[in-house]
Formats: structure tokens, sequence, C-alpha cells
């Protein structure tokens, strides 16, 4: 019957010592290593600067593979896509004297619950909307990329330009422009130059809502020029 060979313990000293070498040496190198949670936090702080203070910002988790030379300066931080709404790519770099040590793309979420106005029920379009066919609704604002409407109030009375599904966030370029002019009003046509303002009476040939440009007439020299409508009785037009 064999008997196992008891390590001597001279042995058993250097075994020892190997591995208490390899533990600090393992500990040295985390040391030196970049915290994930330092690059998220940094890339999270540039995004919170740049949206409302109401959205809830999120950088998402890094390769937990990564392994960057940690950074004794502060982190830089930009957008890769400073357009981006619902979710970022931000750019976290160590800098020294200029030269970039390292960089790395963090993705950032961002969500932004509110309250907006949703169609209840579909309509034509040209047909009046009415407070019983929209309802509010918490939705993220920061993936609503055409804008949206906070108070029913504001599209009560006015009409859509497109269809707009039922429970479809209501949009302001899906509503048509309220008209303050019609077609043969009698207006106020209103030229500019530098300081020099020249008034004189016209006639509109179209129908316009506020900023709109429309075909005008000066009823005494009949010349027709295109204006751009400011009030119910007032459209600008070049000098």
């Amino acid at each position: 019957m064999s008997r196992r060979a008891t390590p001597k313990p001279a042995v058993v000293a250097l075994l020892a010592a190997l591995v208490g070498l390899l533990l600090m040496s393992t500990a040295r190198a985390d040391a030196g290593v970049e915290s994930a949670s330092r690059i998220r936090e940094a890339a999270e702080r540039y995004v919170t600067a740049q949206v409302p203070s109401t959205a809830t910002v999120t950088a998402e988790a890094l390769d937990n593979r990564l392994r960057l030379p940690a950074c004794a300066r502060p982190l830089d931080t930009s957008a890769a896509n400073p357009a981006a709404r619902g979710a970022w790519s931000i750019l976290v770099s160590c800098r020294d004297n200029g030269a970039a040590l390292w960089a790395v793309f963090v993705p950032v979420k961002v969500a932004d619950l509110r309250s907006v106005v949703v169609m209840s029920r579909s309509v034509a379009p040209g047909q009046p909307i009415s407070a019983e066919l929209l309802r509010l609704e918490k939705r993220d604002v920061a993936t609503l990329s055409m804008g949206y409407l906070s108070s029913i109030d504001e599209a009560v009375g006015r009409s859509l330009r497109r269809p707009v599904a039922p429970g479809a966030a209501l949009t302001p370029d899906a509503l048509a422009v309220t008209r303050l002019i019609k077609r043969g009003d009698l207006i106020t046509l209103v030229g500019r130059s530098g300081g020099l303002e020249v008034r004189a009476q016209g006639k509109a040939l179209a129908d316009g809502g506020s900023g709109e440009r429309i075909p005008v007439e000066n009823p005494s020299s009949r010349r027709v020029v295109q204006g751009v409508v400011r009030s119910g009785d007032t459209v600008d037009v070049g000098i």
C-alpha cells in the first residue's frame, strides 16, 4: 500500500511565497486598471447636462473583459451622435498633454416620461377636433422625434392635416395651420428695409395661417407679390 509523500516544510514555504507574490502582482495590476464605473459615470454626467432635468440617464454596462490603464486626469467626454434623443453614444477618453491614451464608446439611454396628447379616436383630416377625441398619456418624449403636445387645449378646435391613428401621440406637424386670413380679405401690406417701413392696403389672394407665405395684391398698382402672414390683418412683404 503506497503512502503519499508529505511535502517538506521548505517546499511548503516556497509555494506559499509564490502564491503571495502572485496575489500581490494581481492586486497591483487591478490598481492600475481604470474603473468601469468611473467611465460610465463620466458618460452619464455628460448626457445629463444636455437633457431636461426630468430625464433619466443610464449608461449601459461595459464589457467586463475591458482593461484600460487607470487615468490620472479627469476623463474627457464628447457625443458621437449629438442629434440623438433616446440613445446616445458617448466617447470617453483619457488624455495626456492633448494626446489620447485610450478612448471607448459608452452607449447611454435617456428616458423622459411626460404627459402628452394622444388621439382617442380617429377623425378625418379637415374636421374640427373636440376634447372628447383626445386624452393625456405618459410617453417617453425622448423617443418622439416629431415633437408632442402637452395640453389638450392646444389641439381643441383645430383640424388634422393628415390621419393620426387612435393611441398615437399627436404631433404639432399633424395639425393644420389655423387660418388667420381668407382669400379676398382686405389686409395691410407692410414692407420693411432697415429702419424704413411702408404700409399700404392690399388684398389676400389665398387663405393663410401664421408664418405662411401667400400671394397678395396691391389694388392701386395691381401688382401681385408674396408675403408672410403675421396676424389676421397684416402681411409682411419685401420692399
